[in-house]
């Protein structure tokens, strides 16, 4: 049985922003048969989320400055269109090598 991935999508404020990462990414997932779990946060409580629900991956609107102890990609390709397959293929390389 596949995993089932817990990924967290950060911006500012959890409305907006996070809330289009979180749907692209849901369609990439979809297109892949993979499960997930995406939860959208705040910066500001990321640190409070990744404690608590021990994420995958973490896709942020900006680069975090802080290591979280799990991957964190700067999912800016999201919101504006540019390097879009190469931020695909790297969710789905990462997930791929937890998978192993």
């Amino acid at each position: 049985m596949a995993k089932r991935y817990t990924i967290l999508c950060a911006c500012g404020s959890s409305i907006a922003t996070s809330t289009m990462v979180a749907a692209k990414l849901n369609d990439l997932l979809q297109k892949n048969n993979i499960e997930a779990t995406i939860k959208k946060t705040t910066y500001g409580e990321l640190d409070k989320e990744v404690k608590q629900l021990n994420p995958d991956l973490i896709l942020s609107s900006t680069n975090l400055k802080e290591d979280f102890g799990v991957p964190c990609l700067n999912a800016l390709p999201y919101l504006t269109g540019v390097g879009r397959a190469q931020l695909d293929q790297q969710i789905l390389d990462i997930l791929k090598e937890l998978d192993k």
